[in-house]
């Protein structure tokens, strides 16, 4: 029996790391296994880093026990840390998830401080595909005076949408609503900004399990004989929608850059500028409407 088993065994912090890293130390590296674990106690026991360093032998409860030891499970069986937690962080915020969103990447807080660092002021945002309402719900924390709107297509979406705005405490206007049906709205933005799909689906097998088991396909696949569907579909929309002279900003596929790039300019819009991300691939567009 081990002594995990053992009724009578107290588990330590400092036991549980031992055993999440004899178990997890084979499927993931050891910079993330020691980043997952912290996320964990935190998360289970409310124990920060210093406190564990501080304080290592403090014992847990068997109900925190037996949370931190399905953890092991779940991420043996490829679950996303975020989805088991329910919650992850972006822009130095806190976002709850469930499965029906996808979870916030880097890149888009690189979009995101794009956005912020050309200083809208009084305008009016749309972000096309909210999700988890990250991209909306940081705009509407770091832009002054702007009034922000979110967009997805199920109810369940902006359900956790409307939940993020809440835990971060700003007001956003998150409607169902889908992009590829067409609107003409009275009142028009100044600033569009979406990271629709655009993984195509032969790209699926470069795609990570965790990535393809976990999260909505309906936020990442695209079909390959029309990989820039939603991009048209957003641009049909800014050309009645998106004021003379406003901005629309895009996270992109790098391998279809140049098309996209191509798609803005038959579409009238100008100062397009491509953007690389930290990997230095080209993953944002962005363009001024005529």
């Amino acid at each position: 029996m081990s002594c995990v088993d053992d009724k009578r065994f107290i588990m330590t912090l400092l036991d549980f790391n031992n055993l999440f890293k004899s178990k997890l130390s084979s499927k993931i590296e050891t910079n993330e296994l020691d980043e997952f674990f912290f996320w964990l106690i935190e998360h289970y026991c409310n124990f920060s880093r210093m406190n564990y360093i501080l304080n290592s032998n403090f014992n847990i409860s068997k109900i925190q026990e037996r949370k931190l030891i399905n953890s092991i499970d779940l991420l043996m069986n490829d679950m996303p840390i975020q989805y088991i937690i329910g919650e992850t962080n972006f822009m130095d915020l806190v976002f709850k998830l469930n499965n029906n969103v996808l979870i916030p990447r880097p890149e888009t807080e690189e979009l995101v401080n794009w956005i912020i660092n050309d200083t809208h002021v009084n305008k009016n945002i749309l972000d096309i595909g909210t999700g988890s309402g990250c991209i909306a719900i940081s705009l509407s924390k770091n832009l002054n005076n702007c009034n922000v709107s979110g967009w997805d297509f199920n109810d369940d979406i902006i359900k956790i949408a409307n939940q993020n705005a809440i835990l971060n405490n700003v007001k956003v206007l998150f409607e169902v609503s889908d992009i590829t049906k067409p609107k003409f709205l009275n009142d028009k933005f100044d600033v569009l900004v979406s990271n629709p799909p655009y993984i195509t689906n032969s790209e699926k097998k470069l795609i990570s399990n965790n990535v393809k088991s976990f999260e909505p396909h309906s936020a990442l696949f695209v079909e390959d004989n029309d990989p820039l569907y939603f991009y048209k579909k957003i641009l049909e929309f800014a050309i009645f929608n998106l004021k003379s002279n406003g901005f629309l900003y895009l996270e992109i596929n790098e391998n279809f850059s140049k098309e996209v790039l191509k798609l803005l300019k038959d579409n009238g819009f100008y100062d397009i500028q491509l953007k690389k991300d930290f990997r230095l691939k080209n993953r944002m567009i962005k363009g001024i409407k005529k």
